[in-house]
């Protein structure tokens, strides 16, 4: 699907285990709140409000990882935010079982549009794929949320 540029897009590393961290937010919110910023950091918040009652929010930061700014929007600066559902997201990351099979992989983060997931395969001249998430709509406006 044609979608537009990212506003931060983050080179995930292999060793990081966030299908793991996902796994544990799930069980606690059926949204997940994805934020990333051209520092590196990841930022993964779950709604603690949502239909599941939980009532507790859980923040969990990953810091260090590979901001791609070449491959984002000319005039994105800041950190970017996209709800997305926890559990079609957890979905995308089964590859994280068997990390031998990807040797790269990023995460693209367009707001109210997509949360874009691109895994190159290993070997690299075997190819790749690519998962397009749905976000919810995010208001400017934090009376509107």
């Amino acid at each position: 699907p044609a979608v537009p540029l990212p506003n931060v897009q983050l080179e995930l590393d292999r060793i990081t285990p966030l299908r793991t961290i996902l796994d544990r937010l799930r069980s606690l919110s059926s949204t997940l709140y994805v934020t990333g910023n051209p520092s590196g950091q990841l930022i993964l918040t779950t709604d603690g409000n949502d239909q599941n009652g939980s009532g507790c929010s859980i923040r969990t930061v990953l810091d260090g990882l590979i901001p791609r700014m070449e491959a984002c929007k000319p005039d994105a600066s800041g950190a970017c935010t996209v709800k997305v559902d926890s559990k079609k997201i957890a979905m995308c990351l089964q590859w994280q079982q068997q990390t031998a099979l990807v040797s790269s992989a990023s995460l693209g983060l367009m707001e109210n549009e997509a949360l874009v997931l691109h895994a190159m395969l290993n070997p690299s001249d075997v190819g790749f794929f690519t998962y397009y998430i749905p976000v919810h709509f995010l208001s400017n406006d934090p009376s509107e949320e």
